[in-house]
């Protein structure tokens, strides 16, 4: 797809993405306050239950034909890496940090996915792609650098950190899911990768309640389960899968950024978050970085 009619194929693609960018980074401090009375496994359990039981009738056989398939295995690899390891990863997050920090450091997929594409399909960076991964890790530095030494807030570092691992394995999730898209249905695929993810969470979810956790099912959690169940995973999925098949990768990456500022607005209005100085100077930072990866190599 080249010039005219690659814009014209693409424009849909694109249109989506950005409407399920902005629900996925709303999706951060809308989830928050649910981690209060639901423990986050158990939540995330919750949430891909959910999806699946849409999902799954919704596909008909054609999901059970994958799982025959030359290609199960593949399937079932991003299923784990992009609904279980990525998934369980960003709720501990956001339990553990700020939901505008988690806004934020989701621009870093697209660094994750440059460097994905360089070592599995020899995609080389440029100088200016370079540049953008030193210019967003100095915007992480930024953001994370604690104002006091004394005051040290590790609970968040930590979970900064972790959601680097979500980071890593939803670029795993579109680098390999692209490939996968070009020779399936969306719908099937996205059924057989969200009930291997599934299965994979039932363990996480298990050690949570052996342990003790309590949960609650307020009105506030069943919206938010709700919420990260039907939008932000069985229509994102879906959505992101069709339009990797009609878009470039590197396109995809490019509407992630409307995330960070999705989720950076809902937090300060629904969660009263604070937002220093540091935290715009890194948002730039990040964003420029992130931004030099990406479109040095759109056409």
């Amino acid at each position: 797809m080249q010039g005219a009619n690659y814009s014209k194929t693409a424009s849909n693609a694109i249109t989506g993405l950005v409407v399920m960018n902005v629900i996925w980074g709303a999706q951060f401090p809308f989830t928050k306050p649910a981690l209060d009375v639901i423990p986050p496994f158990t939540f995330t359990l919750f949430r891909f239950l959910l999806a699946i039981s849409v999902l799954l009738p919704l596909s008909g056989r054609g999901w059970i034909k994958l799982l025959n398939g030359p290609d199960r295995y593949k399937l079932l690899g991003v299923g784990i890496m992009g609904f279980c390891v990525a998934q369980v990863s960003q709720t501990l997050a956001i339990k553990m940090s700020l939901a505008s920090d988690i806004a934020l450091l989701s621009t870093s997929t697209p660094l994750w996915m440059a460097l994905l594409a360089r070592l599995w399909l020899g995609e080389k960076l440029s100088r200016s792609g370079r540049l953008g991964f030193l210019t967003a890790i100095l915007g992480l530095l930024v953001i994370l650098w604690p104002k006091d030494a004394g005051a040290l807030d590790s609970g968040r570092i930590i979970g900064d950190a972790i959601f680097m691992i979500t980071g890593f394995s939803w670029a795993y999730y579109n680098v390999k899911g692209k490939e996968l898209m070009a020779r399936h249905p969306p719908l099937d695929a996205t059924a057989v990768a969200g009930l291997a993810g599934t299965i994979c969470i039932f363990p996480f979810a298990g050690y949570e309640w052996i342990t003790g956790k309590t949960l609650e099912f307020t009105l506030l959690a069943l919206a938010s389960v709700a919420y990260a169940g039907l939008l932000a995973t069985a229509l994102g999925f879906v959505v992101l899968y069709w339009a990797l098949g009609r878009i470039r990768s590197v396109h995809a990456a490019v509407m992630m950024y409307l995330q960070p500022v999705s989720g950076v607005f809902f937090s300060w209005l629904l969660l009263e978050e604070q937002l220093g100085i540091n935290f715009f100077l890194g948002a730039l930072l990040v964003l420029t970085g992130v931004g030099l990866v990406s479109f040095q190599t759109v056409d």
